[in-house]
């Protein structure tokens, strides 16, 4: 079966490519792409060639919506279904390309829907292919494993209510966290470098709004917290030299989640860490759980992410979106690509 690819052959370089998939099993899904999403710091990440678990060439993306084509006999028995829209983060790929973990941005997938797909207490656990709920559109939910990823952090953390949280970075993943924070009950702060990020921020319900560019966040902390210091921190920023800046903003025996990917050799001040006897959290990753749950929250209204969306463009664009996220020169958010015939 042959299908259109955007591929990485190598660090900084984006191509379309035709590509011929593995021949299907009875355990895998045929699904035809209808949208798939950038992961931006992760894919930022890879296209700058920073992940060294995915060789060169490869297929990137993690986050697509498809409408399933073929259903082998083995996953007809998970109830799949001809027609139905699944949410999916990998797919087989060919060799030469299947060194990843990745591979969703694709016009046509092959998806295993049998192996590795339920939830297991106490296992890793990631998401590989969950149904979308009856009612949601595609551009509804396609962002909405990175809202898992910030839900498995959330979760670890055990946020209680009325606990003062404070969401530093407020990318897509950041605005997913305030959200999320917001439905667990707690009073929300957030901080960025965007005017733009900090209004939706407030939008989906963060009571303060700290400008990066203008004023630190230790600085501004005791009056929102009382001189105490915020319950929680979660920084999605994935830079350590910001970590360390708002690690003193931390209570005393404080949590602080690190839920952005932070490359090695990571510069973590140890000392400055253990000046706040806190429990630190690193999480990797998402659930099938975790992304059922949040399409479901979708789909009852109580999480959004149209707002976020900020680009939606043809597969053939690739190359230039991905120069731009790498250069940072325009404003952007969730980036989707449309896989559908024209």
């Amino acid at each position: 079966m042959k299908t259109k690819a955007i591929v990485f052959p190598a660090a900084g370089a984006v191509e379309l490519r035709e590509l011929t998939l593995p021949d299907p099993t009875p355990k895998d899904l045929v699904v035809e792409t209808v949208k798939s999403a950038i992961s931006v710091g992760t894919e930022r990440w890879l296209y700058q060639g920073k992940r060294q678990e995915i060789a060169f060439p490869t297929v990137p993306g993690y986050l697509g919506i498809g409408r399933v084509l073929e259903v082998g006999s083995e996953a007809a028995t998970r109830g799949h279904r001809v027609g139905e829209l699944v949410n999916f983060s990998t797919s087989r790929l060919p060799a030469g390309y299947d060194r990843t973990w990745m591979g969703t941005h694709l016009s046509h997938a092959v998806i295993n829907a049998c192996d590795g797909v339920d939830y297991v207490e106490g296992e890793f656990n990631a998401t590989l292919i969950e149904k979308v709920p009856e009612g949601c559109t595609p551009e509804q939910v396609a962002l909405t494993q990175l809202c898992a990823v910030a839900y498995r952090g959330i979760e670890m953390a055990t946020v209680p209510a009325g606990v003062k949280v404070l969401v530093n970075g407020l990318g897509v993943l950041g605005q997913f966290a305030v959200q999320l924070c917001r439905l667990k009950g707690a009073r929300v702060a957030a901080a960025d470098v965007r005017e733009s990020r900090l209004r939706l921020a407030r939008e989906y319900g963060a009571e303060w709004l700290i400008d990066s560019r203008k004023e630190k966040v230790v600085e501004v902390a005791p009056e929102i917290t009382g001189g105490k210091g915020f319950d929680i921190i979660i920084d999605t920023s994935s830079i350590p030299a910001v970590c360390m800046e708002i690690f003193p903003a931390l209570r005393l025996y404080g949590k602080f989640i690190f839920q952005g990917w932070y490359p090695p050799p990571s510069t973590f001040d140890c000392n400055l860490m253990h000046g706040r006897i806190p429990t630190c959290y690193f999480p990797c990753g998402d659930t099938g759980r975790e992304t059922r749950v949040a399409m479901e929250q979708v789909a009852a209204g109580l999480i959004d992410e149209l707002k976020m969306i900020t680009h939606t463009v043809r597969p053939e664009e690739a190359p230039a979106i991905y120069r731009m996220i790498d250069e940072n020169r325009e404003e952007f958010m969730g980036i989707l690509f449309d896989w559908g015939t024209r």
